[in-house]
């Protein structure tokens, strides 16, 4: 039992800590990883270019990557607590419905975003000749202002099964008793919402929540493959991999901002889930 705990403690630390402390490393260096280029230890300079003109777009990336994540967590939720509501019984056409749901987290990110792709391209997909009966037209994933948003709609698509099974299993674990002695008490379907479901749901809440900021908060391969973080959708994920891996070839800077990424998301994260776990704890106590 312990040599399994320290064999599982060596596998982290090789495969998670040293890599995260590399990170760390080159982000403070000039590293550009091409063949012949030198590298140099340049401090804290790739965090000062962050907020100044030297290395635009990390103010606009983070603005972009605010609005994706709240869209995200508070749509991905809402959608998710609705279908679990209507899912959650016993029928066959249940079951198969939940299947159906679920379906994108097994396709991957490569395949959802070519389906998406094929769905919203502009020249001969469904989406433009829906667009086209109207009389109007759209570049859809090429165009700003409509990118972002059908990125953020493809992101809840391809986790919505998750996060609707997650609260079917809480929607389970509530006693009918409860419900029945509320009816008989006169509260309405809304009553019934606010003060028994949600409540109970806490810990269903809690999982969904921490798991869609975290997930978007870290998102870029989704975003890459439909819109390679043009047309206002680069954040921060985007715009790390894009200085680390693109034309620039700048891995110190791409590093400074996924260091700063995994900064902000703990200064996020953190708080949120000592606030929704003191939430069980007020609920259930």
């Amino acid at each position: 039992m312990r040599l399994g705990l320290w064999l599982g403690l060596a596998v982290y630390g090789l495969f998670g800590i040293v890599p995260a402390l590399a990170n760390v490393i080159v982000s403070l260096t000039n590293y550009s990883g091409l063949a012949g280029s030198t590298t140099s230890f340049s401090g804290l300079s790739n965090y000062r270019a962050m907020l100044t003109t030297e290395r635009p777009g990390f103010i606009s990336a983070l603005w972009i990557t605010v609005v994706f994540v709240v869209g995200v967590t508070v749509v991905q939720n809402g959608f998710g607590l609705m279908l679990a509501h209507r899912l959650q019984g016993g029928r066959r056409i249940d079951s198969v419905l939940r299947v159906l749901v679920f379906v994108p987290i097994v396709l991957g990110v490569t395949v959802v975003g070519l389906i998406w792709i094929l769905i919203f391209d502009p020249a001969q997909g469904p989406a433009a000749s829906l667009l086209k009966a109207f009389g109007t037209s759209s570049a859809f994933f090429g165009a700003t202002g409509v990118a972002l948003p059908l990125v953020i709609g493809v992101q809840i698509w391809q986790n919505l099964g998750f996060t609707t099974l997650v609260y079917i299993g809480g929607l389970k674990s509530i006693s009918r008793e409860i419900y029945e002695a509320a009816g008989l008490d006169g509260a309405g379907r809304w009553a019934r919402l606010r003060r028994i479901t949600l409540p109970l749901l806490a810990p269903a809440m809690t999982i969904n929540i921490l798991l869609a900021v975290i997930g978007s908060f870290t998102t870029y391969n989704l975003i890459y493959i439909l819109t390679d973080g043009q047309y206002s959708t680069q954040t921060l994920g985007m715009l790390a991999f894009n200085n680390a891996f693109g034309l620039s070839a700048n891995l110190g800077y791409g590093a400074a901002v996924s260091v700063a990424l995994f900064v902000l998301t703990l200064i996020v994260a953190l708080p949120l889930q000592w606030y929704l776990r003191r939430r069980e704890w007020r609920i259930t106590s």
